[in-house]
């Protein structure tokens, strides 16, 4: 209960109310292989069940929201569907070379050479598939399914529980 002589602000006073949105949920994420290259050399094949998390910072509005959960959520589970099932290759490394025809994606770095069914990648216009690469590939990629959304985003990639990146806008 609030004293008489103090108010809570409300939207009727001016105040503005900000909120922030958590979307960390466990069916949320993707599944998927990837190296990274860490001091120019490549690890070993391997891959990750990520989960994928969002915040959203923003004024709540008359509704009561900053943002419909639902809209939230269909937009990040299709950006991480996209991902999902596929190897990871990064287009903007300098430190390999990938070939991409119609039916494979060769893929060259330091001695090793990898072809992978064109059908069973996802190239990604990042420079490694870090964590904080993935990271930010999907912040932009919700922000473009999200639109102009008047709401500031986060979006972290953990590929083990405890163990990943945020990016911010």
């Amino acid at each position: 209960m609030v004293p008489s002589t103090m108010s809570r602000p409300t939207s009727q006073q001016g105040a503005v109310r900000r909120a922030t949105l958590e979307l960390a949920r466990a069916d949320i994420g993707f599944s998927a292989g990837h190296f990274s290259i860490i001091d120019g050399h490549p690890e070993r094949l391997h891959g990750h069940n990520y989960r994928v998390s969002v915040r959203a910072r923003g004024d709540i509005d008359n509704h009561g929201t900053v943002l419909d959960f639902h809209a939230l959520k269909d937009a990040l589970r299709a950006v991480c569907h996209e991902l999902d099932e596929h190897m990871l290759v990064p287009v903007q490394s300098t430190e390999m070379s990938v070939v991409n025809d119609d039916a494979s994606v060769s893929v060259e770095v330091a001695s090793r050479r990898y072809v992978f069914p064109r059908e069973d990648v996802c190239l990604l216009p990042v420079v490694n598939s870090t964590c904080e690469c993935l990271a930010a590939y999907l912040l932009t990629a919700l922000r473009r399914r999200l639109g102009d959304i008047d709401v500031h985003l986060e979006v972290g990639v953990e590929e083990l529980p405890g163990q990943g990146a945020v990016i911010e806008e």
